[in-house]
């Protein structure tokens, strides 16, 4: 085995606890073998779960298959009222009960409510000029290429000139049930933020914090997922990329406010007061809270809404997490390339649990935390580390298409557990590499 594949082993051995059997297996599989294996087994699995049922239920009852991406009746929907209404009913939920009833009446469940910002309905407006089937397939080209695209950029960043590790991070990004199932075969639209981050990530990677605000700023359609991205970027001084985010919200608001005047934001502004009461903001909640990864929305369904002195414990732990989080992005910047892959892969990462509203399909985002950490645990040469967290992440992919069955039996999301701990690790690495860069100032720190 060549000394590549040696240095790629260590990788892929688990701390050294789990050593790889050499007497009964031989040599330990390069990146080579790991790729044939991986995709075949996706593939394999595309093949006898997913097209193979499909062929047959087409073929044995061919006028039985009906195609209903749930979510992508909301987009569509809010694009048919922007293309056929004025933008100002945009949020008149009547309306909007109308529109998507006409797009596919259920008898089971009833529609909620689409907080979508005036600039999503616009975009959608252009879908909605053709047949609800066409429009889903256009979008999902659309929703797959915003993906590839994303992971793509940073890839090209992390592990430059490394097509096996690369190929091997789409395999694991594609396999990732949140979004093949709830993401690309739902209609969402969770896609748009993957590629906004990476597109920032990697223009910043290029020295060109402005433009990486820009694309940044296309998190606007959905604000939760801005809630600590916009304080790490003011606690890395990343200032120019503020300006470039501030830049391109106002471009996205005044693009709206030029269809439907002012009026839409005191509209919008209402109906997300109404949406966050039925999202529960008090600490009751009329969703299916199973489905949302964000620690309160875990707590609330495995425990109950509990009292006020359950409530301060868990609101006080997350405050303590969050400064800590808030003192190693201050001082992060010290550490070059390493800090900045970190600061953006904790902050991605937390983002999805320190929040009020984070449904499975946004824990996409995982796949560009996950690069960068690896990516920085590269670059600081900590191979134990990064074969533990190898580790967990594929457990974490493989786990993602039983989460379920796990919901139903012990009554709490358990990707919501999962991303905890690939959380608390990476804040540990950070910390780590901050005392590994400033061990001549802080002796105490403990280094690799």
């Amino acid at each position: 085995m060549s000394g590549d594949n040696r240095h790629i082993g260590s990788e892929w051995r688990i701390a050294g606890l789990l050593q790889w059997p050499y007497r009964f297996l031989g040599p330990l599989p390069g990146l080579k073998e790991m790729n044939i294996v991986c995709w075949g087994l996706f593939v394999g699995w595309l093949v006898t779960r997913f097209f193979f049922p499909l062929w047959l239920q087409f073929r044995h009852m061919p006028g039985s298959i009906h195609i209903l991406p749930d979510d992508f009746i909301y987009f569509y929907g809010i694009g048919h009222i922007a293309y056929r209404y004025p933008l100002t009913r945009l949020y008149d939920f009547s309306l909007q009960l109308k529109v998507f009833n006409e797009i596919f009446h259920s008898q089971d469940s009833t529609y909620g409510p689409s907080p979508y910002p005036p600039f999503v309905a616009l975009f959608f407006s252009m879908f909605a000029r053709v047949p609800f089937i066409l429009a889903f397939f256009l979008w999902a080209v659309v929703s797959l290429t915003l993906y590839l695209v994303g992971i793509g950029v940073v890839l090209r960043e992390v592990f430059p000139r490394e097509r096996l590790k690369v190929s091997l991070s789409f395999c694991f990004a594609l396999a990732f049930s949140p979004f093949l199932r709830n993401t690309l075969l739902n209609g969402q639209i969770a896609t748009v933020a993957v590629c906004s981050v990476g597109l920032a990530i990697s223009e910043e990677r290029h020295s060109r914090p402005f433009v990486s605000g820009l694309a940044l700023s296309i998190l606007a359609y959905k604000p939760t997922l801005l809630l600590l991205l916009i304080p790490m970027l003011l606690l890395t001084r990343r200032f120019r990329t503020f300006c470039g985010f501030i830049t391109g919200v106002s471009i996205l608001g005044l693009t709206a406010t030029s269809f439907a005047g002012v009026q839409i934001w005191t509209a919008y502004a209402q109906f997300l007061g109404a949406f966050g009461r039925i999202a529960g903001l008090n600490g009751q909640s009329s969703l299916l809270l199973w489905q949302y990864i964000d620690l309160r929305a875990f707590i609330l369904s495995a425990c109950g809404a509990g009292g006020m002195p359950e409530r301060i414990v868990f609101i006080t732990v997350l405050s303590m997490i969050a400064a800590w989080i808030a003192v190693l992005l201050w001082k992060s910047v010290a550490i070059g390339r390493t800090g900045q892959y970190l600061a953006w892969a904790v902050t991605l990462t937390w983002t999805l649990l320190l929040n009020v509203y984070v449904p499975v399909y946004d824990s996409i985002l995982l796949s560009l935390a996950a690069i960068l950490t690896l990516g920085a645990l590269r670059d600081l040469k900590w191979s134990a580390a990064a074969g533990w967290v190898i580790a967990l992440l594929a457990f974490i992919c493989v786990a993602s298409w039983e989460t379920d069955a796990i919901v139903v039996n012990h009554g709490g999301q358990i990707l919501s557990l999962l991303l905890a701990v690939f959380g608390v690790i990476q804040i540990y690495l950070l910390q780590r590499a901050i005392c590994h860069d400033m061990a001549h100032a802080a002796p105490s720190c403990v280094t690799e």
